[in-house]
């Protein structure tokens, strides 16, 4: 098997005029990111600013401008926060005892960003998905009155709802955000066991202790922080037993239900206290954006915008004597691709109308809070953004026949994209995992939250060789290697894949580039209807 994943590693790619897109050159950018070294680049430290560094040359070195003033770095300055070993909750049961659990067992937070210590009493009100979604007539909140209780809701969305809507509901910034229009005055979060299969619980308290970041606003208030619900928590076994233990429905119907997509919300017989300790600093971090102007005087002040993500998640908790997760495929391939389609525009013949911005961003791994501060802070103008193309965890295991472009059904860029796949012979394919609702856990979702239309085109799972079963080997790697030390230069890797993902990139980018209509949401498109507002009115001359 080895053998065969590092055939053709060191071949390339041919592209649209001549390009040629270098799978040793990937292979070589890999080797310095995902070097120990760096220490796993996490967001804030010196591994991450060598990472920058290294990332920031090469853009000037493909002949990037500066795309920050005069800069190749935009600096972030960030709020931490870490819990406290010693946060609790009791849970106290009508005419029962009360049961007190205690960080890393019963529960895990990441801490409040606001508070240094939260004390929250109320009852428990059980509301399925935590989901109000008029698009499906469907409400977990009709019937419950959530006002000053603590909601209690499953991860996820039903699995009904069609995949874009599935996503966006699945996202906890939307439940936090649901809960707190309907009075909650805090957020528990549980699993359906299929959840449980792919994250286990030692992985939910590494990625807790590792507390948040949430950039601040000049108000000093860090951004994405809803100011009347501010802690959340997710339960294990034993506290999760304890709710359900004299609820109005035993736990395996609640389980059952909402795996159906049909849960019925109701209250709890139980008062939950919570106890939440929170260390707060300070950090800066920086994205690096290098910028490629366009050559047609009409449309070089739009601007498509790239993004993939430098950071990892740094050093913790060895495993098997190893402390470092270096973030091979997550992201060090990502961001070797992206400086490959950097000089591939620069080197090429034909320049694109549009200009072109490339962001390396920081602090996705914290919730793309990099990608977020740059949507919310370009560095040209807003309205000016008529696109993103994020690259992300090139799972690189073997030649692939497809490629599967994450989004591609929200917008006109699913027409471009096809167009670019069709000159390279490729098929594309419908997303694997929709249930990992990948649309809404990378550094695409803050510029669609701006009404900007964005793909993530990911490599494909058809491989060119029977005898390679790809989604077996990427559900494996899920399991053994992602945020995980192994997930190093040791591992098997087949860098055509990269150059491949590299190629196809570019080829979208130049069709974006070159388009005479800027990309525009699909007629009726959710994400349209709910995050375009003035965007998708100025485009309807496009359609």
């Amino acid at each position: 098997m080895r053998k065969l994943l590092f055939a053709g590693c060191l071949l390339a790619a041919v592209g649209a005029a001549g390009q040629t897109f270098r799978a040793d050159a990937i292979r070589a950018h890999m080797n310095f990111l995902a070097n120990d070294l760096l220490e796993g680049r996490g967001t804030g430290t010196r591994g991450y600013d060598l990472g920058a560094a290294y990332v920031a040359a090469q853009f000037e070195a493909a002949g990037l401008a500066p795309g920050n003033g005069d800069s190749y770095f935009q600096n972030i300055a960030f709020r931490v926060t870490r819990p406290g070993g010693s946060s609790m909750i009791t849970l106290t049961p009508m005419g029962g005892s009360s049961s007190t659990f205690h960080f890393a067992e019963g529960f895990v937070t990441s801490g409040d960003p606001l508070k240094p210590t939260t004390e929250i009493r109320g009852p428990v009100v059980y509301a399925g998905f935590g989901v109000t979604s008029p698009e499906r007539d469907y409400d977990d909140y009709a019937g419950i009155d959530a006002t000053g209780k603590i909601v209690l809701c499953f991860t996820g969305a039903p699995k009904d709802f069609p995949d874009t809507l599935r996503a966006h509901f699945s996202s906890t910034s939307t439940k936090i955000e649901n809960a707190a229009a309907h009075g909650a005055s805090a957020i528990a979060f549980m699993r359906l066991p299929e959840d449980l299969d792919r994250t286990s619980w030692d992985t939910s308290v590494h990625q807790a202790r590792a507390g948040s970041m949430h950039w601040l606003q000049a108000n000093g208030k860090p951004a994405g922080v809803n100011e009347s619900l501010s802690t959340t928590l997710t339960l294990n076994e034993p506290a999760i037993s304890a709710l359900f233990a004299k609820a109005l429905l035993p736990r395996h119907t609640v389980i059952r239900e909402a795996e159906s997509g049909k849960p019925r919300s109701f209250d709890l017989p139980v008062m939950m206290s919570l106890r939440i300790l929170s260390s707060h600093s300070s950090a800066s971090s920086a994205n690096v954006v290098g910028l490629f102007r366009g050559a047609d005087p009409r449309l070089r002040d739009e601007f498509l915008v790239y993004t993939s993500h430098i950071d990892h998640v740094g050093t913790a908790e060895a495993v098997n004597g190893d402390a470092i997760y270096n973030g091979a495929f997550d992201n060090a391939s990502g961001v070797a691709a992206m400086i490959e389609v950097a000089r591939a525009f620069s080197e090429s013949p034909q320049k694109p109308r549009r200009s072109i911005v490339f962001v390396g961003t920081t602090a996705e791994e914290k919730g793309f809070r990099g990608a977020d501060y740059f949507a919310a802070n370009p560095t040209v103008p807003a309205g000016a953004v008529v696109a993103n193309i994020n690259i992300d965890m090139i799972m690189m295991f073997a030649p692939v026949r497809d490629v599967t472009v994450i989004g591609s059904g929200n917008s006109s860029l699913g027409t471009a994209a096809a167009r670019a796949a069709s000159a390279m012979k490729l098929e594309v394919s419908p997303d694997p995992f929709p249930a990992e609702v990948v649309l809404v856990r990378s550094d695409q979702y803050p510029f669609i939250k701006r009404g900007i239309p964005a793909v993530f085109p990911i490599a494909g799972y058809r491989a060119r060789s029977a005898d390679v079963h790809l989604l077996d080997l990427q559900r494996q790697w899920l399991r053994a290697r992602y945020h995980q030390p192994t997930d190093d230069l040791k591992q098997p890797m087949d860098f055509s894949v990269a150059a491949q993902l590299a190629e196809f990139d570019y080829r979208l980018g130049m069709e974006v580039a070159n388009g005479s209509k800027r990309p525009r949401w699909n007629r009726g498109d959710f994400f349209g209807r709910r995050f375009g507002g003035d965007r998708a009115s100025r485009t309807k001359e496009n359609r």
